[in-house]
């Protein structure tokens, strides 16, 4: 046996990230200047090691060398492409080890990102061809595998989601913010947003890669709410709803609905005739904030009333993602975006010992000085009057006889009561306190419990150890958060907004309004109105925002001047999320009464909005929208093809994606090994997913070269049909030729949708055989091998499989499907 350990699989993971400005810096004294975000996953390894360490000060030099030599790098690459393709900027490049991508954010401001890549146990044929012949048995070799890490266009695509969130919360463009600002808070504002993106980015293809790519506006695989009469069944009714709403609301400007998941079994128990719930609470899992990606029938069912333009309204709905992904963690929920001010904390006053000086006084050397707003804790003190001794020694009597009627049944001798030496008695007679000492009406546990407080912090002391204390029950203090939060969740509340439980009766909202403004943190988003509302820039007076968001860049290309700043208010009630943007200056937004009318008027719209946007009748709506022609090869030999039909459709000029096809499989999971109760899910296993998705990201990217292309079909080598094509604009009619001249509109605005079917020839033999090359042959799904072209029944392009196809006139079908997008 060996003694050197076998290494582990190391997955792909981020390595550096940054964001610099060249203009910052243009002497070598002054290039560190340049870099104003800087995240390293080896320098969040060294912050771990305790500080005495002797290599800190050489590891803190050597990272500032490291970020110094990889920026550096990246400006070279930048400059030596630049020369080769006409002055377009390199956007990737790809070494041995690790995948590097670059993307200039806005003028001047570049953000840089490297990824480790897979890091897999290697041969030994391949390790001694990657030492160069020379073989090493005391060192295990290790293969460096692009497998599974997203591709360059998709790393981008993450990376200009995430800053678009950042202008989001922010308003103003990095060279507008750095203009306002000085750099230590500028620098601040980076890092608080890139930090938290930089430790959840996944670089591994997860999710659903193929919406990803796209960067649009989700839907739900239902499509949006129904409109008018006969599509009642489709929601019309609830639409109707939501926009009398907003007609009618005072200062609100628009509503946005999305779904995530399924409603809770909880909820059916409401129903009596249903009986899909738990018997225990403890059986649920909580909905939001769990960490699960967006699904294939989740997104936005109510997209507004048309107030905000189409990019501001993508952009709040991948923020709403975040929130259901990370909860309260996601940003800008809790701690506010705007503020630039850390937390203060707070200092606890704990009562010094008789004898003992503070650690104040033992700086100077001096005792402590009297203090004439606090108590002091002297045993030599002036006899108590005798009246207030008697009243006292008469309350411990019938605190001890309360006490010992109520443990009658305990065996157990009840150490002494504190005496009338004791410290903490003798200050509560001397301020005049209503505590235990006066014979109060709390009980005597209630009393004793901030005394063993004290006592655990400063360690056991004589006196504390004389006093009884009322065992505490053994309380699961996450369990009952995870409760309460499940409860929260089934019965509606507000993440942004109201602080409480909505479902508090006896809360007195008319006379304790004071405290409830205090539980309402106000938000503050920055959007581009619509060409229809007028672009309101209220005035601005104190304090109210900082300095640097009253001003708005008017020379940015990539955020308008006419930004609106608005107040979203966000309320959740499984499986919905309502996002709901007000005016500035809104008053009721500081009245507690105000969010629970919002939460009362929308309760009784869960259920059959509920039922409406269900999965279970996205497949009818789908099949009344496309009404599907059939193609004769598809139903000659073996019958039809009876496989479902995944789509995806985007529309550039509403930036709306249209999905149906399901994630890839977490790992671990049954459904990665395609084990699943629902039929349509049985064979899609995470292998036949990375499959598909990474057949979609391929093509994506090849046929952005050319614009002449309309149409492609391919076969993958697992037996996954993939069509993919181009159509007209939105705003267009379609024209009855398909090869129309598209000098008629903006190639931009094309759309393209994708039709994915398994075929029906596929042996499910084959495909599990096929099981063990799917990672030699993942980025190779467009180059089938020698018998494949041939015309085999795996992939190819052989008469066979041209002649099947993907079984139904794809353009008709994708017609009907852009009908769901209102």
């Amino acid at each position: 046996m060996s003694s050197t350990a076998m290494p582990k699989v190391v997955p792909a993971q981020l390595s550096f990230l940054a964001i610099y400005n060249p203009a910052l810096g243009t002497t070598d004294e002054t290039f560190h200047h340049q870099i104003v975000f800087y995240y390293s996953k080896a320098a969040r390894v060294r912050s771990k090691i305790d500080g005495k360490d002797t290599r800190a000060a050489r590891d803190l030099r050597e990272q500032e060398n490291e970020k110094l030599r990889q920026v550096g790098l990246a400006q070279g690459m930048v400059g030596f492409a630049r020369s080769f393709s006409n002055g377009a900027a390199v956007d990737s490049v790809e070494t041995q080890k690790s995948r590097i991508v670059l993307h200039e954010l806005e003028d001047g401001w570049w953000i840089l990102a490297s990824i480790d890549l897979t890091q897999l146990p290697a041969s030994a044929s391949s390790a001694s061809k990657t030492d160069g012949g020379a073989s090493n048995s005391s060192k295990p070799g290790i293969e460096y595998s692009s497998r599974e890490v997203s591709p360059p266009a998709l790393l981008l695509q993450q990376l200009t989601r995430a800053y678009s969130v950042f202008l989001l919360h922010h308003g103003s463009t990095l060279n507008s913010l750095f203009a306002k600002l000085d750099r230590p808070k500028f620098c601040n504002i980076l890092d608080k947003f890139w930090t938290r993106f930089a430790n959840s980015w996944d670089v591994l293809l997860h999710g659903s890669p193929a919406v990803d790519i796209f960067g649009g506006l989700k839907l739900a695989a239902g499509g949006e709410l129904g409109m008018g009469v006969g599509e009642e069944e489709w929601g019309s009714g609830e639409r109707d709803v939501l926009e009398d709403y907003a007609r009618r609301t005072l200062g609100l400007v628009d509503i946005i609905v999305s779904r995530f998941g399924e409603p809770s079994p909880l909820q059916y128990s409401k129903d009596p005739v249903n009986s899909k719930a738990p018997a225990d609470v403890s059986e649920l899992e909580p909905w939001i904030g769990s960490g699960k990606s967006v699904n294939a029938y989740d997104g936005v069912v109510f997209s507004g009333v048309g107030a905000l333009s189409r990019r501001s309204l993508r952009d709040m709905s991948h923020w709403i993602e975040s929130i259901y992904c990370y909860g309260d963690h996601a940003y800008g929920v809790v701690d506010n975006p705007s503020s630039d001010r850390r937390k203060r904390r707070r200092r606890k006053m704990k009562p010094s010992p008789s004898g003992r000086s503070s650690p104040e006084a033992k700086k100077v050397g001096n005792p402590p000085k009297p203090d004439d707003t606090t108590p002091k804790l002297d045993l030599d003190l002036p006899p108590i009057p005798p009246p207030i001794v008697a009243a006292a020694e008469s309350s411990l009597d019938k605190a001890s006889a309360a006490v010992d009627a109520a443990d009658k049944t305990d065996t157990r001798s009840l150490p002494a009561m504190a005496s009338l030496g004791d410290a903490e008695t003798w200050m509560k007679y001397l301020t005049l306190g209503y505590g235990s000492a006066w014979g109060g009406k709390k009980a005597l546990s209630d009393e004793l419990t901030p005394t063993e407080g004290i006592a655990t912090e400063r360690g056991p002391s004589p006196e504390a150890s004389m006093r009884y204390v009322e065992p505490k029950p053994d309380v699961d203090h996450a369990e009952e958060k995870l409760k309460t939060q499940i409860q929260h969740e089934n019965n509606g509340y507000f993440i942004i907004g109201l602080k409480g439980n909505m479902e508090d009766d006896d809360f007195d909202d008319e006379n304790d309004e004071g405290s409830w403004n205090n539980r309402i943190p106000l938000r503050t988003v920055y959007v581009d109105l619509s060409g229809d509302q007028p672009a309101e820039t209220p005035s601005i007076e104190g304090d109210d925002i900082p300095s640097y968001e009253k001003e708005l860049s008017p020379n940015s290309s990539l955020v308008s001047s006419g930004l609106t700043r608005l107040r979203p208010v966000i309320y959740v009630h499984r499986p919905f999320i309502y996002t709901f943007l007000f005016k500035h200056r809104t008053e009721t937004l500081t009245l507690a009464t105000f969010y629970r009318d919002l939460h009362t008027y929308f309760s009784p719209l869960h259920r059959p909005l509920s039922n409406s946007t269900s999965p279970d009748k996205v497949a009818i709506r789908i099949a009344a929208a496309s009404h599907p022609h059939t193609t004769i090869s598809s139903t000659t030999n073996s019958g039809p093809n009876t496989q479902p039909i995944y789509d995806l459709v985007y529309d550039p000029r509403t930036l709306t994606v249209h999905s149906s096809l399901p994630n890839i499989p977490e790992p671990g999971t049954l459904i990665a090994e395609g084990i699943s109760s629902t039929t349509i899910l049985s064979d899609w296993s995470r292998v036949e997913a990375l499959n598909v998705h990474s057949q979609i990201l391929t093509t994506v990217s090849s046929t952005r070269r050319s614009l002449s292309e309309i149409e492609r079909t391919c076969k993958t080598s697992r037996g996954w049909w993939v069509v993919w094509m181009r159509l007209p604009p939105s705003h267009l009619s379609p024209p009855e030729d398909a090869e129309a001249d598209s000098e008629e509109f903006n190639t931009a605005d094309l759309r393209e949708a994708f039709l994915v079917r398994r075929a029906r020839d596929t042996v499910t033999s084959s495909a599990k055989n096929s099981g063990s090359r799917m990672g030699s042959g993942l980025w190779r799904l467009g180059v089938p091998s020698t018998g494949e072209k041939m015309g085999g029944s795996a992939a190819g392009w052989g008469p066979r499989g041209l002649a099947e196809g993907i079984g139904i006139d794809a353009r008709r079908y994708v017609e009907g499907l852009l009908s769901l997008n209102r």
